[in-house]
């Protein structure tokens, strides 16, 4: 059995020393060397993003962090875009609201809604339910 190995690039990557810190942190606590970790956080990135750039029927959720004062606005974007919001939950956190928004239908959509959200100054992650 011959068993391929996926090829390797490497390259230079500049990070903020807090953010180099935090990270040898995490890589050390998982027992994983850095550029693992790193990769694994890339390929998340690649993969949730892929949603986005290729246009198909997806679903998933976005998973927002507003504060009370963007409530209206975000429940307006929630409304305009009910034809692929499928279900919205809020709950109060400490920092701000916390909304979970079940999405289905074309990717564009989702995109269009991420990308107002992100605009009302919402902390935001879509999370795709499929690959």
């Amino acid at each position: 059995m011959v068993v391929e190995r996926k090829r390797r690039r490497r390259f230079g990557v500049s990070l903020d020393a807090s953010l180099a810190d935090r990270l040898d942190s995490i890589a050390s606590a998982l027992r994983v060397d850095r550029s693992s970790l790193v990769e694994r956080a890339v390929r998340n990135l690649v993969d949730d993003y892929r949603h986005f750039l290729e246009s198909h029927d997806c679903w998933g959720l976005l998973v927002l962090l507003n504060t009370e004062g963007m409530r209206g606005t975000v429940y307006s974007l929630i409304e305009k875009y009910r034809d692929i919001v499928v279900s919205a939950s809020h709950v109060h956190g400490g920092e701000g609201c916390v909304e979970v928004l079940a999405v289905k239908g074309p990717s564009d959509r989702i995109r269009e809604l991420h990308e107002e959200l992100e605009r009302t100054g919402c902390s935001i992650r879509f999370i795709p339910l499929h690959r």
